[in-house]
Formats: structure tokens, C-alpha cells, sequence
């Protein structure tokens, strides 16, 4: 098969040519290059993003709500669990044998709650997570609480907040999103 470099030089150069004028126009937006458009665009845009289910007042409330709790020192928690990390006690609660491979997973995280628990998150559908807490000294699954949007929780602190406030949620579309705190106290949730 023998190329004809006559033919293939011209087309070559032709298409240098062609990109580099085209590099020219690289400022140019659809809108400079369709006039009908942009007058389109003129008469139909808005300055500033519509959203008709602004929830940031209830975030901004959720937020500074949480915050306080944070903020009080009434459950932190000083002294932390050193000892040995116990296995899980599958006979402590009804789900400990259903969600044993789970829940064993996440004890390898090691104490992450209120000084000597383990908090171990297993899904349970769709936008749904179970909170198991699993008491370290003795492997007893001690209480459990759902969420919709996750949990927000420390090592140093009693405080268990559910559905932590976020910015990007509708709060008046996903009713079951709203933040909620529980204090953790003689092995069970009680809502603040």
C-alpha cells in the first residue's frame, strides 16, 4: 500500500492551520456566538439562585442548638477506657447475633464514645443507619438508636447527636432528617 504524501501534506497543513485559528476563539462562550440566545438569556436570568424551600433559618437553629450542647462541658467525659477491649457478647442484645459480623467489624475501631464504648454503625435501608453501642470492658451491646443522615459523636464526650445539622438538607422535604441529641447515661440513650 503506497501513502501519496501530495494528497496528505495539503489536508495536514490545512488542519494546523485550522486548529490554530480556533485556539482564537477559545474566550468565546455559545451565548457570544448565538445572538438569539443571549437576548433569550438577557430577558429570562436571574441574579440570584431561586429555591423555594430555603431551610436555612431551621439549619442555622439546629446548628447553634447543637452547638450549645457541645459547648456546655456537661458530658464530657475525662477518664478513658485503657484496658483490655473485650469481644463482642453475642447473648447482651437480640441483634448482637444478627449483626454479629458487623458489629465486629467496627469494634476493631477501638473506644470512639463516651470513654470506654464502641460505636458501631450497620445500615438498615435506604437513608437508614443503626447505632449500636458496645460497652468495652464487658462486650454487652448496651442500647442502639437509629439515624436517617448519620451521627456525630466523640470519645471524650456523653453527647450523641443524630442526624447532625447539615446545610445541604430541605429540612421542610426530609422530615425525618431533623438533628436530635441524646445524652448517654447508665447504658441507654435519653433525649435531651
Amino acid at each position: 500500500m503506497k501513502i501519496n504524501f501530495k494528497i496528505i501534506s495539503p489536508l495536514l497543513l490545512s488542519l494546523t492551520i485550522f486548529s490554530c485559528q480556533s485556539g482564537n476563539e477559545e474566550n468565546k462562550t455559545i451565548v457570544s456566538t448565538h445572538p438569539k440566545l443571549e437576548e433569550e438569556l438577557e430577558r429570562n436570568s436571574v441574579d440570584v439562585p431561586v429555591s423555594p424551600n430555603d431551610t436555612s433559618d431551621l439549619y442555622n437553629r439546629y446548628r447553634i442548638t447543637m452547638q450549645e450542647y457541645e459547648g456546655s462541658g456537661n458530658y464530657a467525659v475525662n477518664d478513658l477506657y485503657i484496658g483490655r477491649l473485650a469481644p463482642l457478647d453475642e447473648e447482651s442484645h437480640a441483634d448482637a447475633l444478627k449483626y454479629r459480623t458487623a458489629i465486629n467489624e467496627g469494634l476493631k475501631d477501638g473506644v470512639n464514645f463516651a470513654g470506654q464504648y464502641t460505636v458501631v454503625t450497620v445500615g438498615c435501608g435506604t437513608s437508614c443507619q443503626t447505632h449500636y453501642v458496645v460497652d468495652r470492658e464487658s462486650g454487652q451491646v448496651l442500647d442502639k438508636v437509629e439515624s436517617n443522615v448519620g451521627a456525630q459523636f466523640s470519645k471524650n464526650s456523653r453527647l450523641f447527636v443524630v442526624n447532625p445539622p447539615d446545610s445541604t438538607i430541605n429540612y421542610n422535604e426530609c422530615s425525618y432528617c431533623t438533628p436530635q441529641a441524646y445524652v448517654f447515661e447508665n447504658g441507654k440513650f435519653r433525649k435531651l
